[in-house]
């Protein structure tokens, strides 16, 4: 049975954990709007009559030492979020933003003295890079810090940090566990619209042109293609330096872009003894073939869609490649190799019958009349007594 008394030590210590909580989120918020940054220095005596805060809204963020370094800050936290060479059209500040004199009369020379004062640089870099919001978190289910800083895009360190260190970052957390957490968010929203001139580059296009020259099969440039250039003009807004819309006012090609010429073979070459090519592959004429897969067989014809014999077949596929082979008798062109080297597109040699291997002990061929053009098995019409490979 539990005991009572570590139940009501388990409520107090969750409503101290909450308390503490939302008290340390009041002390952080305190310290990020009463902190000063690394070059900032205190006001002297002397100096009393020259603070000016800057103010976002109705709330003093940070002080300088005049009217026109504060001014300064502003131009300079307008120019942050700007891109270089552009045309302003527009800055807004929301809330508004303000440099304002800060008077000490007899009993505030002290709290005068204590402001610390900043350079131009050391300010802007304080604004622009905003401010941490502190806030309680209820944990769900399998969550860890590591992935709720993953989540929210946080440090699970400093997670760990403002949480006591009570957890370790890859620790699962009790579902409804309430953590410290913090968001980075902006002093102020810049909005700029500019206008923006750009150069892009213009994609060339390829062009093919046919010639007998080269081989059946081989390409060549001829022209190297060259991107072309344009100038863009675009009014762009964004805010913080992010952009949430752009508008077209303009676009002027400057310079055209050449195409890339490439020449295709028509031309054939004569099968050889021994001579292979290299401008077309054996898997290309399998795909090929395979196209007149039972289309009819018609002895001494060479036409793959009205009929064709065995040799007819293998010529006229290989001729689609630009390859010149005998109307019969190719027992002797190309160069020779074993059947265990054999790849597609070789040519099967059998005693008086050719097909093509198309690959796991298959043949494609103009079998006979009744089937026609088919795949087979590679010993359908007997033993393979050579192999000629055309392509390499």
């Amino acid at each position: 049975m539990t005991n009572p008394v570590t139940r009501v030590n388990t409520k107090i210590k969750r409503v101290f954990k909450t308390t503490a909580s939302v008290i340390l989120i009041v002390m952080m918020t305190f310290v990020m709007f009463s902190g000063s940054g690394s070059t900032a220095y205190a006001a002297e005596a002397g100096d009393q009559n020259e603070v000016w805060a800057i103010t976002i809204g109705d709330e003093e963020i940070l002080y300088v030492d005049s009217e026109e370094a504060g001014k300064q800050v502003i131009e300079g936290l307008k120019n942050y979020y700007l891109s270089e060479g552009s045309t302003v059209l527009d800055v807004q500040f929301d809330p508004e933003i303000q440099v304002r004199q800060i008077f000490a009369d007899a009993e505030g020379d002290i709290a005068m003295q204590s402001r610390s004062l900043y350079e131009v640089e050391e300010a802007v870099k304080q604004l622009s890079e905003g401010k941490d919001e502190y806030y309680v978190y209820k944990t769900e289910k399998g969550e860890s810090l590591a992935s709720i800083a993953k989540d929210k895009k946080l440090s699970a360190k400093r997670l760990a940090t403002l949480n006591f260190a009570e957890y370790e970052t890859d620790e699962i957390i009790k579902e409804g566990t309430y953590l410290v957490l913090y968001a980075e968010v902006p002093y102020v929203n810049v909005t700029t619209v500019e206008e923006v001139t750009t150069t892009k580059s213009i994609d060339y296009d390829t062009v093919y042109k046919k010639t007998s020259s080269l081989n059946k099969g081989e390409k060549k440039v001829q022209t190297k293609g060259k991107k072309g250039k344009k100038q863009v003009v675009q009014q762009v807004t964004k805010v913080n330096g992010e952009t949430t819309g752009s508008e077209l006012i303009s676009s002027k090609v400057t310079a055209k872009p050449t195409d890339k010429v490439v020449l295709q073979g028509t031309g054939s070459v004569t099968a050889k003894a021994g001579k292979t090519f290299d401008f077309a592959s054996g898997s290309d004429v399998v795909e090929y073939a395979k196209k007149f897969i039972g289309n009819p067989y018609r002895y001494g014809g060479t036409s793959l869609t009205n009929g064709a014999d065995c040799s007819g077949f293998v010529y006229s596929i290989y001729k689609n490649f630009g390859v010149n082979l005998p109307r019969v008798g190719q027992s002797s062109v190309g160069k020779a190799v074993s059947y265990k080297n054999v790849k597609k597109g070789d040519i099967l040699i059998y005693s008086g019958h050719v097909a093509i291997y198309a690959g796991d002990g298959k043949a494609i061929h103009a079998v006979n009349e009744s089937l026609g053009i088919r795949i087979t098995s590679v010993g359908y019409t007997g033993s393979v007594i050579a192999v000629r490979r055309i392509f390499d």
